[in-house]
């Protein structure tokens, strides 16, 4: 046998280092996914986006929450990894076979049920023994044809905050419903001397490019339509270009937004709960952190339905859901479902309201649970109860969002994020910055470059 030459041994050990080092962790511990889905007799599923290391108060809560799964399922180990969603990063895990067996995402993503990268769910769906109490709207994003293929864990629906101390000092005694009383409202509110904005704009990337789904919903546009089996890129069309009218309106026209135009909503939020910005459209969970992380008083925030443009009344929802790795085993794939729906109902139970509940007492904080019910009947019911007990801590404009739902929206179908950020985004940038911008062109050019590029190749 030849002597192995050194510089060859160290070179090959460093390599086969290195790629040990590419293979993602599970819980922290350095375990691969393939020992981890195979071991000591029972079923293991991995979960992404789960908590890191260093946060130890998320880590307790989780083994305990897969303590109490294990007395119902002892033949399923529950392992997570902290790997957080990114389109990229997933197609690529996908394809690379180290994706986990759960995948928590977005509704925007609802395309991956088209590549083929989603489990089908609907046979699961029809034999769980909770089927009729699901609320089927809330799948709505990974829906195709009568197919089902992602599981709702939260949602939200999108409405108008605003101060009503700063409503008060302007003279507003309703919050506008509709344009035309949105202009005027924001117009009083606005105080230049005071740094003081009538309406806070998202207005930096991807933020900006959802921020302005509702404007052009409310003037009668859309985005995305699928005719002959092909989607089109639809945001080129009139009522779309109007939506983007408004915007530009409101800030070269009327000169009602704060100075800070590229904003993300972690700007607008310090500044609205300050005082210096009169409304701003959020979901109701950004009320948990305007009251607890930046001390607004909750008697001063009020909110009510998006106001209706010229089309009407729409408003955006969405959610984060939960899909299967449909190249993860079987045996896997019934515990992974299993896990998803055992924990939608560990949430909404009693015990873990009431948990919730008395934990932001002690902390003197706020909280809220799911706007969108996840479950109907029964389910629903008992958790509404036990919520009713910590309504001084759980927020809930019930009335409102109960209307809103009339007029809910889903986002863009395809290739959302990629819509917001490239394309959406930009344009209501140009607006903003730009007075002498054409809102008729950017579109166009956004349709067109967006279509060409992403819904021309499916």
């Amino acid at each position: 046998m030849k002597k192995i030459d050194k510089r060859v041994y160290w070179f090959a050990l460093a390599v086969a280092f290195l790629l040990l080092l590419t293979i993602p962790s599970i819980n922290n511990k350095g375990k691969r996914k393939e020992e981890a889905s195979s071991g000591k007799g029972k079923v293991t599923v991995v979960i992404s986006g789960g908590p890191k290391e260093t946060d130890t108060i998320e880590v307790k809560r989780t083994k305990e929450k897969i303590v109490r799964f294990n007395k119902e399922y002892p033949e399923i180990e529950i392992r997570w990894t902290d790997r957080g969603y990114s389109p990229d990063s997933f197609t690529t895990s996908m394809i690379g076979g180290t994706a986990e067996d759960v995948i928590n995402l977005f509704a925007t993503e609802g395309y991956m049920a088209d590549r083929g990268y989603a489990l089908d769910l609907s046979e699961m769906i029809n034999q769980w023994k909770y089927s009729a109490q699901l609320n089927r709207e809330m799948l709505e994003p990974f829906r195709r044809g009568e197919r089902f293929y992602a599981i709702a864990r939260n949602g939200y629906i999108i409405g108008m905050i605003y101060n009503k101390k700063l409503f008060r000092e302007a003279g507003i005694v309703e919050p506008p419903t509709n344009w035309h009383e949105l202009t005027a409202a924001a117009k009083k509110i606005t105080n230049r001397k005071k740094g003081v904005a009538g309406f806070g704009v998202l207005g930096k990337d991807a933020e900006a490019g959802w921020g302005l789904l509702n404007f052009v919903w409310q003037a009668g546009g859309d985005f995305e339509k699928e005719e002959n089996g092909r989607w089109k890129a639809v945001f080129d069309e009139p009522e779309a270009i109007r939506g983007l009218e408004f915007i530009k309106d409101l800030r070269w026209k009327h000169d009602v937004f704060q100075t800070n135009l590229l904003a993300t909503r972690q700007d607008l939020l310090p500044r609205f709960a300050a005082g210096q910005i009169g409304i701003i459209y959020a979901a109701q969970d950004q009320i948990p952190i305007l009251v607890n992380q930046y001390g607004m008083k909750l008697e001063d925030i009020g909110m009510a339905l998006l106001p209706a443009g010229p089309a009407g009344r729409a408003n955006q929802m969405g959610a984060n859901y939960s899909i299967i790795n449909p190249n993860s085993k079987p045996e896997v794939q019934q515990a992974a479902f299993k896990w998803i729906m055992w924990s939608l109902l560990d949430e909404l139970s009693k015990e873990r309201i009431s948990e919730k509940g008395e934990d932001l007492r002690k902390r003197g904080q706020v909280g809220m649970l799911s706007v969108l019910p996840i479950f109907n009947g029964d389910i629903a019911g008992r958790a509404q109860a036990a919520a009713k007990e910590y309504s001084d801590v759980f927020i809930s404009f019930g009335d409102i969002w109960q209307e809103a739902v009339k007029y809910m929206r889903t986002e863009p179908p395809m290739f959302c994020q990629q819509l917001y950020s490239e394309y959406l985004g930009p344009a209501v940038e140009s607006v903003l910055t730009e007075r002498t911008a054409d809102p008729a062109r950017l579109m166009k050019k956004a349709a067109q470059d967006f279509e060409t590029r992403f819904l021309n190749k499916q």
